[in-house]
């Protein structure tokens, strides 16, 4: 129980006498269904008592228990979070965070220009850092160790992200938050809303300050680390040579392709997936699982395909193994390893 006093006209001295509630951003012992006390007000010079009703809390406010962050310690990826959510719908969203921002899974409102750059097409993702929001994509991230449930929060550095309810994702960054709601899980934004070329969320520490896992990711060999996505994704990478290779996205439309080799995801994955396309020149990669038919991960490491790409001529494309070796697929919506040669 705690005391608040308070002096009144006359020197008459006010105590009031209540239950004591947690601040927002703690965690709430106080069960939904409280009883409501009354509160005795008593003035010392008559000794007059009156009993008045306390305020009662903000509907809108909700308490909400705090998760521990390492609970979304991603399994695969040292210094990465990742949790499932719902907004009442049949499909599960998907968050990220490296420590500097958070990436959610969702659909952005029609009005949402398409992306144009590294992947063209309707962003499927929105991003929140400390300078604001961007929409983006993820793909070829495994799902969430945990689920973020209905009237839970998590603090990831500057990112709160909470679920008051079981229809609704907010994640907020200072002024700047978004929210996913409903079945359709659609976002909408509160603030400042990046260009999709602008990286400012992700900017490199400065006069020898600690950088996230994404900077360790993707910067200490000069790789471009524009093209490393917010979930460790990479977009593309630069040769020996010099030469600039986004990643590609093939359909599967029963295309065949040579995978001559496979990058399993390391330390500093841009560079490994530049010496295997240095070793394979002319040679493309892909983002894990672009299609089903391709595997994206091994033990619960992302897998990258090095590949050309043969379209529909079956022939060329066992006449490339035969000459290279590698591994023929078929790229199509179904999870079968087929090779056509």
């Amino acid at each position: 129980m705690t005391t608040y006093d308070a002096f009144g006209s006359a020197g008459r001295t006010l105590a009031i006498v209540g239950t004591a509630f947690l601040l927002a951003g703690c965690t709430s012992t106080v069960p939904d269904d409280r009883v409501t006390e009354t509160v005795t007000v008593t003035t010392s010079a008559a000794g007059e008592k009156s009993t008045v009703a306390p305020s009662q809390p903000d509907a809108h406010q909700p308490a909400l228990q705090t998760v521990d962050a390492r609970e979304f310690s991603s399994p695969q990826h040292d210094g990465v979070f990742t949790w499932n959510y719902s907004t009442s719908g049949q499909y599960r969203g998907l968050c990220v965070s490296d420590g500097d921002g958070v990436t959610c899974t969702g659909r952005p409102a029609a009005s949402v220009p398409d992306l144009t750059q590294h992947f063209p097409g309707r962003p499927s993702a929105i991003e929140l850092g400390t300078a604001g929001l961007r929409y983006t994509f993820v793909e070829g991230v495994p799902g969430g160790p945990g689920s973020l449930d209905a009237g839970h929060r998590v603090e990831i550095g500057n990112v709160a992200c909470e679920r008051p309810d079981g229809s609704a994702l907010t994640c907020r960054s200072g002024a700047n938050s978004f929210t996913i709601t409903g079945p359709g899980q659609e976002i909408t934004t509160s603030g400042t809303v990046l260009a999709e070329s602008d990286y400012s969320n992700h900017s490199m520490a400065e006069d020898g300050g600690e950088t996230s896992s994404r900077d360790r990711a993707g910067t200490s060999t000069g790789q471009p680390s524009d093209l490393m996505g917010a979930t460790g994704l990479v977009g593309g990478v630069r040769t020996s040579s010099g030469r600039l290779v986004t990643a590609s996205a093939p359909p599967c439309d029963g295309r065949g392709i040579l995978i001559l080799d496979s990058y399993v995801e390391a330390l500093n994955p841009q560079q490994g997936i530049a010496d295997l396309l240095d070793a394979h020149p002319g040679a493309k990669f892909a983002t894990p699982g672009q299609c089903p038919s391709l595997r994206a991960s091994l033990d619960g490491a992302r897998v990258y395909p090095i590949y050309t790409d043969h379209g529909h001529d079956t022939a060329a494309l066992c006449r490339d193994k035969a000459a290279r070796g590698g591994n023929a697929r078929l790229l199509t919506q179904s999870a079968e390893y087929i090779d056509p040669c």
